[in-house]
């Protein structure tokens, strides 16, 4: 009988223990699954930021296979036997020359006879990069009164040894080839065979100097923005000192404006545009864009671009009927504007796509993924969609303000954006200038030069 409660005893004991430990294995196995949990979240985050329905095609790690079949390649340039040239006629010719042919075929050998021959007129452009080295007899007086007079010539700069025409071409080279200091003064030092051979600091000293001469004007360009009917906005990021600071672009009918600062928050378009700015905000779903403006129209571009991302994510989900809906929608406003409606019928359309546009968004049978969606976007900013289809001038989509911000995308490739405060600063003074220069129609050297003459 002792025996047998011995044995019950142990028996418990053991199972107890047995017990203990599957509740202990299933405890470290539950704190396991929250921690690789957490990790998976983390990870998912931090892929996100590189891999979004904002990412190039160029930086995806992969490639969507097109359901289309593949067409053969067109063969590149003109057909054999062509003139090459699809220019018109120049109205101003700066030389003639005539192409002789020689007495025999090159071929065969043939005599060619002279009246057999015909001709015909094609026309080669060509330039010279050619150094002027100019000697300048300056008068000077130093008067009574301290001022050191100095003669003044129109084509010479007051001082330096760097000519207007060559600080527009280092300015060019730096600024729309994104070009090191370096790599210029060897550019020059190369095609003028030594005769212009400035150091990269004196290239630096010399695009400073422009900088400064432009800030006037700069500051001008940033007081009649608030002035403007409607802006189209957007900013990147952009390394300063390593730091991660952001460039902002602005793009009016007349101007284009660009500021560096370390703050992406709202506080920079207050400073700008005033709290209470009496025109229109054309932008993506950036939530810093809203509440200060008198009208909105936010980016269809952007937002078929995060639905089309989404439905081919969630291939089960009905986003890809939500997404093809919204394009179909799309796709016939942007073929209205194009007729350049009149203003009775922008409000007509305008009111007849509002209710397309509703009935998307209260459809009651959308999943949980789509109709996430639709309140992120369609509800939190109705009335913010429709803008464009009623005020004439301004487009769907904040494509404009992308495609001229992707001119300093390049810059940032290539030199990583600025070492110091000072150089971000000069970049956004120059680049403003070349920018609203080319948004007016005009050529960014001669118009710098203009301005360095003066």
């Amino acid at each position: 009988m002792e025996n047998i409660r011995t044995n019950v005893f142990e028996e418990n004991k053991r199972l107890r223990e047995q017990l203990e430990y599957k509740a202990k294995q299933a405890n470290d196995w539950q704190e396991k699954y929250y921690e690789l949990l957490n990790e998976l979240k983390k990870t998912q985050a931090l892929l996100r930021q590189f891999l979004n329905e904002n990412t190039p095609s160029s930086k995806l790690p992969f490639r969507y296979h097109s359901k289309k079949k593949p067409e053969e390649p067109k063969p590149r340039g003109k057909p054999l036997g062509s003139n090459g040239g699809n220019k018109e006629a120049p109205e101003n010719v700066d030389k003639k020359v005539k192409a002789r042919l020689e007495e025999r075929c090159p071929r065969c050998g043939k005599v060619i006879r002279r009246r057999d021959i015909d001709t015909r007129l094609r026309y080669v452009y060509d330039a010279i990069i050619k150094a002027i080295v100019i000697e300048v007899e300056e008068e000077f007086y130093p008067c009574e009164c301290g001022e050191f007079c100095i003669g003044k010539h129109p084509e010479i700069p007051q001082r330096g040894m760097i000519g207007y025409n060559l600080q527009s071409l280092f300015t060019e080279l730096k600024f729309n080839f994104s070009g090191s200091y370096a790599n210029i003064s060897k550019f020059f030092n190369n095609v003028t065979e030594g005769k212009i051979n400035f150091t990269p600091k004196a290239i630096n000293d010399c695009i400073e100097r422009i900088a400064q001469k432009l800030e006037l004007s700069y500051d001008k360009i940033e007081q009649e923005l608030k002035n403007e009917d409607y802006s189209y906005c957007d900013e990147t990021s952009w390394p300063v000192n390593g730091v991660r600071w952001y460039l902002w672009m602005f793009v009016t009918t007349n101007f284009v404006f660009i500021t560096i600062q370390n703050s992406r928050a709202r506080r920079v378009l207050i400073d700008i545009f005033g709290k209470d700015y009496h025109g229109g905000i054309i932008s993506d779903c950036y939530k810093v864009y809203r509440e200060f403006a008198k009208w909105y129209q936010k980016c269809w571009a952007h937002f078929l671009r995060k639905l089309k991302f989404e439905a081919e994510k969630n291939s089960d989900s009905d986003i890809s009927k939500l997404y093809q809906q919204l394009k179909k929608l799309h796709k016939k406003m942007s073929d209205f504007l194009k007729t350049d409606p009149p203003p009775d019928l922008r409000k007509k359309k305008k009111k007849e796509y509002e209710k397309v546009l509703n009935n998307i968004t209260n459809y009651k049978h959308w999943s949980p993924e789509s109709r996430a969606i639709i309140n992120n976007w369609l509800v939190t900013y109705r009335g913010h969609w429709l803008t464009a289809i009623e005020i004439e001038g301004i487009s769907l989509d904040n494509s404009l303000c992308e495609r001229k911000i992707r001119n300093s995308i390049g810059w940032r490739k290539m030199l990583g954006g600025h070492k110091t405060r000072e150089g971000a600063k000069q970049y956004a003074i120059i680049q403003t200038h070349r920018q609203t220069w080319i948004h007016q129609g005009k050529h960014p050297y001669n118009e710098l030069l203009n301005v360095i003459r003066s």
